[in-house]
């Protein structure tokens, strides 16, 4: 079966309601489903397998879970969800394939998790960090991968606040 942005034209509580009648007919019928969407949300609800094209060429092809939570590469982590990139410099191996990189702003982060082969001492990376996966501290408090930064913006969005957040090297993240 072949859909094309089926549920497209239609409101947010309908859509999220018809998006699990398609999955129950699917069950039933037990076919494949071919589903096309530029809704990335609606992708990782409806899918078994996504594929995540860039100029006709296939970047990743996975889980929802494993496309969201370990792409492949930056195009992938930048196409599906929000995501906050910060550069910086490998300055050693660490634990289960992670590595420890300093960042351009001067910030350290360990253990910093590689989708592909642990880069070198030495090399530039992009680390690429879900707004979900941070957390904030009071001024002074201590842990492990502190990224120094003021919030400068928030923002209610109903079942959550967004916050954005600048390092005083000018780094803007959410």
């Amino acid at each position: 079966v072949l859909m094309d942005e089926p549920l497209g034209a239609l409101d947010k509580q309908l859509r999220e309601q018809m998006q699990f009648e398609i999955k129950d007919i699917h069950a039933r019928l037990g076919v494949t489903f071919v589903y096309v969407t530029h809704d990335q949300t609606e992708a990782l609800t409806m899918s078994d397998r996504i594929a995540v094209f860039s100029a006709g060429r296939i970047e990743q092809l996975s889980t929802p879970r494993e496309l969201y939570e370990r792409p492949t590469g930056s195009f992938v982590a930048s196409f599906i969800g929000e995501n906050n990139r910060m550069s910086g410099t490998v300055l050693a191996g660490g634990e289960n394939g992670g590595v420890a990189v300093h960042l351009d702003d001067g910030d350290l982060v360990l253990n910093a998790i590689s989708p592909g082969a642990t880069p070198p001492a030495g090399a530039r990376v992009t680390l690429s960090i879900r707004p979900e996966r941070m957390s904030l501290l009071h001024d002074g408090s201590t842990a492990l991968n502190v990224i120094a930064a003021t919030v400068v913006q928030s923002v209610y969005v109903g079942d959550h606040i967004r916050l954005v957040a600048v390092t005083a090297g000018g780094l803007k993240f959410i």
